[in-house]
This record gives structure tokens, C-alpha cells and sequence, in this order.
């Protein structure tokens, strides 16, 4: 089966194991992290420590880089914003844009802010049960006191698992029609502006049809957002411990740098 980005791989690793609140406190923790970090000694750290996750995971290196993908145009966007609007000591004069050595740091720095991000949220869906992580983001938010804004910790976690689940099914209605309007002979290069809408026309009305039908499925089954309770309840264990020990040792690591 073809398989697409943000989706669960099947396994039983150590990361599988693994609580999804647990999963859900270190994704947020990394995230902090790579916000936070300005040198790219911490982004090596950072990029090591993902890879040592990955193999811990079992799951494919490749697999997750796909989710990298969708964005690079936009994070080349960013790179070259910042090499030429960045002021500082200029790579080779030009009479309008000019690089600088600055633009060139802090440009390569977004760029691998943003797909650090990404390859993170790969591994933690590709790790994790959609259902899991409803249940770890349900729990996390049950003590805020959202009953007061008219929702609840349930209707933010049927949301919030629903985009995740919706991603990948996305990308893969669009590279079903990009391929179906290209074997009908459709060239995007020359004629950009008909290819988008040959495209997005398409892919929003499948979107909306696939919306459409999980709203029906959750309502003939009776859907409601209060009081749900789950068949597998979370319980941490020892190796969620573990893993936090380890998470916030790397984390002081970090901040020390």
C-alpha cells in the first residue's frame, strides 16, 4: 500500500510502547527547543537526537523526510528572504539584492527550525494511534476549565486528531489528481493558472464529500463530546519515566549549550 506522510507505521519499538502524553510533553518540549536554539552546535543536537529517535522507532528515514516535502517551497522562500533583506556583511556585491553572511545564517537556521518541526510531528504521528492521540490530547486538556467557553477537552481532541488524520489523506487525493489530469495530458508548465484550478477544484470537492462523510459516520454512531470514556485507559509506566528522565536531561543539555 502506498503510504504518505503523517501516518502511522505499524510496530512494536520502545517509541510505539510509549504513553502519547508522554509522546504529545516531548514533541512540545522539542518544539520549545528548537525555537529556542540560536547556534547550530544546539540544531546539531537537535538533528542527532531525531535521528536516534528514528532508529529507536523502526521507522524509515525516508518515510519521514516526505513530510518535509509539501513545504520546501516555502522554506526556500524563507531562506532566500532572509539571505538578501538581512543586513550585515555582504557574500558578493550586488547593485540591488545583496546576500550577507548574516542572511545566510539566520536563513539556514529558519530553514531547520521548520523542518526539525515537521520531521517531530512525523515521528510522533507515525508512532501513535490516531486514536492514542486523541485520548493523550483529551487528557492533557481535561483539567483547563474549558466548560466556561461553551467546549470541552473532547471536542478539541476530535478536532485536533481529525486534522492529523485528515493530512495525509489530503496529500494523497492531491497526488491522485495531479496524476489523473496529467495522464489526460494536462502540462502544468506551461499553462500554471489552468493546472492549479484542474487541480484544486478537484481535490477541494473530494475534501469536502470526505468531511461530509465522516460526519455522517460519527453521527450514526451517536457521537456526542461529554462525558466519553475510552476502551484502553492511560497509565504511565516505567518506561514513560524513563523516557521523561532522559527528555528533560537533554533538555538542561540544551539550555546550557
Amino acid at each position: 500500500m502506498y503510504e504518505t506522510a503523517f501516518n502511522y507505521v505499524y510496530g512494536n519499538s520502545l517509541l510505539h510502547r510509549l504513553d502519547p502524553r508522554t509522546k504529545l510533553g516531548a514533541v512540545m518540549c522539542l518544539s520549545i527547543l528548537v525555537f529556542r536554539e540560536e547556534s547550530f552546535a544546539g540544531m546539531g543536537l537537535l538533528i542527532a537526537f531525531f535521528l536516534l529517535l528514528t532508529g529507536i522507532s523502526g521507522v524509515r528515514l525516508s518515510f519521514l523526510l516526505r513530510s518535509v516535502r509539501p513545504l520546501l517551497f516555502f522554506m526556500f522562500f524563507i531562506f532566500c528572504f532572509q539571505l538578501f533583506a538581512t543586513k550585515g556583511t555582504p557574500i558578493v556585491p550586488l547593485p540591488v539584492l545583496t546576500p550577507t553572511y548574516e542572511g545566510l545564517r539566520l536563513g539556514t537556521l529558519l530553514s531547520l527550525r521548520f523542518g526539525l518541526l515537521l520531521l517531530y510531528a512525523a515521528l510522533l504521528t507515525a508512532s501513535t494511534l490516531p486514536s492514542q492521540i486523541t485520548n493523550g490530547i483529551e487528557r492533557l486538556l481535561r483539567p483547563l476549565p474549558l466548560r466556561y467557553l461553551g467546549v470541552t477537552s473532547f471536542d478539541l481532541a476530535t478536532m485536533m486528531s481529525l486534522s492529523i488524520r485528515f493530512l495525509p489523506s489530503f496529500l494523497e487525493n492531491a497526488a491522485t489528481i495531479r496524476a489523473a489530469q496529467l495522464a489526460r495530458g494536462l502540462d502544468l508548465r506551461h499553462d500554471l493558472r489552468r493546472g492549479t484550478t484542474a487541480i484544486a477544484v478537484p481535490l477541494i470537492r473530494r475534501s469536502i464529500l470526505l468531511a461530509e462523510e465522516v460526519t455522517e459516520a460519527m453521527e450514526s454512531r451517536c457521537y456526542q463530546g461529554q462525558c466519553r470514556t475510552s476502551l484502553h485507559e492511560l497509565r504511565m509506566q516505567k518506561l514513560d519515566w524513563s523516557a521523561l528522565f532522559v527528555l528533560g536531561a537533554f533538555f538542561l543539555l540544551l539550555i546550557k549549550i
